[in-house]
């Protein structure tokens, strides 16, 4: 069955943004202030149970992230959990009486994390019990408890019913290039597990199981190869299906899932296919079927496969294309997203059923671009919503902004995706600030509300996001023309889309403002080197400033345990071979051409991109440079966590842009 979703996003796929409408009058409405983009959810989350008569959902309690049941019965919520020290986080339900949790701290930074642990409780508070614990393993009654960094992988059905065990993942790092993980059944009623995966081939990051639980395929990386592994039962023994190195990565078949009837389904590229689609895969010979389970145009489709509770029928298909969405395939299923889809015509809206058979109960997240997201539950039957919550109250739609996909050519003619997000506030051609979130190798842009962009639309400033070449999400052709590209062809992209915008007419070509974390911020150093005349400032946080510090700063966690030397070299470039290159495509090294206004960020704890970034490229902007501000947050990592800092960092911004960009 194939699902080819062109026809069903329609327009949404332009080429240009000819005719996307200026930025509109100033709005009566008053600009909302810094903490409400900021500040904490009141409804973080919100999921149903399997049965469909409650709603388990973290609220604020005593200022930290607890876990508050609704029962739809009698439509009373009772608070589950009282953390004060910690917030709940990773909720899902086990089964239709109990559920799985683990602790993170909200108020501290993210490299500042102890282990999230992880822990059950019935929906009345009863029977709550520690799995795994959030330091060291320990001896509870002689029983050990699985390990910190244990994380949940499945439920376990028998006999068609869910049971009170779920299927967990305990990972090891062996050292740089060399990583693996194991699956153990547990019972969350008592901690016992067992090992599912004992004889099962080395440096597995991925096992698939089968409807019984059974480990069947597994997704191993050895150095520079990606391996494929299955098995016909519990009994047999594995075997490599397929093999390939990462320069041949077109080739790599990624696992998903079996259903009762034995059909192994996988995420993969087909012979001379840019984009990956779900397919059918003979377990004897690895080979795909003619056609596609699901795929989308445009858009690499690697998971979202949704199967009823015995995984007997393949209900649908979530995806991720110019916005995120579900394919039903199940009639019933897709008659009611239809029904939801107009009574709430101004959001998308996710469904979570209860129940196979009878569908009577619906959980809806509704949430746009402009809608940080509400919860409702839809009785079928009545046809009839009750609304149970929303994640930000304080935010009102009508005040925020509207996201639109693009795609432009650079100027050796590939397309690049891009999202363009126009204030509503302001009168003629508003300022730009170009964004990127960093990787480079992740998908760039996603469709949702965003808080950071919102708040920089609310101010008056366009939000221009491009997902340059060696982007992924969009096929191999574009992930394979970023290769070696930092500070070259990737640079450029961004570049060509901003000067798209300003021939368009929809932004102030005088007024553009670079932005970004991570490889965003080296994004950022780097445009103004090369691009003095276009960008007027720059914005870096925890942004990597030298690409030769990606191999000789050696105590960051990518060093320690990230991929392999070859991999690397392949993406970035050779530091011996590539040398010149890399003087040429260093921010550091051509520091005497920045002299536009910069305002950098980091984190002390950060493991990612380390604090000698920063202060290498503070220390060769300040010998000429009396425009740079510099700020450290001792108490964060790779990005900020905490509110205080959120709201101190994003107050900098906004002064500084104010004083940059008028």
């Amino acid at each position: 069955m194939n699902i080819h979703r062109r026809s069903v996003l329609g327009a949404s796929l332009c080429a240009t943004v000819t005719g996307l409408p200026l930025a509109a009058a100033a709005e009566a409405a008053p600009v909302p202030p810094l903490v409400d983009f900021f500040r904490a959810e009141a409804l973080r989350v919100a999921v149903l149970s399997p049965d469909g008569r409650a709603v388990a959902g973290l609220r604020e309690v005593r200022e930290r992230w607890n876990v508050v049941i609704f029962d739809l019965a009698s439509r009373k919520a009772t608070v589950v959990t009282n953390f004060s020290d910690g917030d709940v986080s990773g909720l899902r339900w086990i089964n239709n009486e109990r559920l799985l949790f683990s602790i993170t701290d909200r108020k501290r930074g993210n490299y500042d994390q102890i282990p999230g642990g992880l822990f059950a409780i019935n929906k009345d508070a009863s029977q709550f019990l520690t799995l795994a614990e959030r330091s060291m393993t320990t001896d509870l009654g002689g029983q050990k408890l699985l390990p910190a960094g244990t994380t949940f992988h499945s439920r376990v059905v028998e006999n068609g019913k869910l049971t009170s065990d779920v299927l967990v993942s305990v990972g090891s790092r062996q050292g740089k290039g060399r990583a693996s993980t194991h699956l153990y059944r547990l019972n969350t009623l008592t901690a016992r597990s067992s090992l599912l995966t004992l004889g099962g081939p080395a440096n597995v990051q991925t096992w698939v199981v089968d409807p019984a639980g059974v480990p069947r395929a597994a997704r191993a990386e050895v150095d520079d190869e990606a391996q494929l592994w299955v098995r016909d039962s519990a009994s047999s023994d594995w075997r490599l299906l397929s093999k390939s190195s990462a320069e041949h990565f077109e080739s790599i078949i990624e696992p998903l899932a079996f259903d009762a009837s034995g059909r192994f389904y996988v995420s993969a590229r087909a012979s001379g296919q840019d984009i990956a689609a779900i397919y059918g895969c003979d377990l004897k010979t690895g080979q795909l079927d003619a056609e596609p389970v699901a795929a989308i145009q445009g858009f690499d489709l690697d998971d979202g496969l949704l199967f009823d509770a015995g995984r007997k029928r393949l209900l649908g298909v979530n995806y991720e294309a110019v916005m995120p969405g579900t394919y039903w395939i199940d009639d019933k299923r897709a008659a009611i997203q239809a029904q939801l889809d107009k009574q709430l015509p101004d959001t998308l809206n996710a469904l979570q059923f209860g129940g196979d058979a009878d569908i009577e109960t619906v959980l809806v997240h509704a949430s746009s671009d402009r809608d940080p997201g509400r919860f409702y539950v839809y009785d079928v039957k009545a046809a009839q919503l009750l609304g149970i919550g929303q994640s930000r109250p304080w935010i009102k739609p009508e005040q925020m902004s509207a996201t639109r996909f693009l795609r432009y050519k650079a100027r050796d003619g590939l397309e690049i995706p891009a999202q363009l997000t126009l204030p509503r506030r302001g009168a003629g051609k508003p300022p730009l600030v170009v964004l990127h979130y960093g990787g480079p190798w992740v998908r760039a842009i996603h469709w949702h509300w965003d808080p950071i962009v919102q708040f920089l639309a609310s101010r008056g400033y366009a939000v221009f996001m491009p997902a340059p070449r060696a982007s992924t999400g969009f096929g191999a052709k574009l992930y394979r023309a970023g290769w070696k590209q930092w500070g070259l062809a990737m640079q450029d992209d961004v570049t060509d889309g901003v000067r798209h915008l300003i021939d368009e007419g929809l932004v102030d070509g005088k007024r553009v403002c670079l932005a970004g974390a991570s490889y965003g911020g080296y994004l950022t150093m780097m445009g103004l080197a090369k691009e003095p005349e276009l960008f007027r400032c720059g914005i870096n946080w925890v942004g990597v400033t030298d690409p030769s510090f990606m191999f000789t700063v050696t105590w960051t966690d990518f060093n320690r345990f990230g991929g392999s030397d070859v991999n690397l070299r392949r993406l970035i470039g050779d530091p011996e071979r590539d040398a010149e290159q890399f003087k040429h495509t260093s921010p550091v090294v051509r520091a005497a051409e920045i002299k536009q206004p910069v305002l950098m960020g980091y984190g002390g704890l950060d493991q990612r991109v380390p604090l000698i970034n920063g202060e290498k490229m503070r220390d060769a902007l300040r010998s000429h440079n009396p425009n740079v501000e510099w700020v450290v947050y001792p108490d964060e990592g790779h990005g900020w966590q905490i509110e205080k800092n959120n709201l101190d960092f994003w107050g900098r911004v906004e002064r500084f842009l104010a004083a940059n960009l008028s």
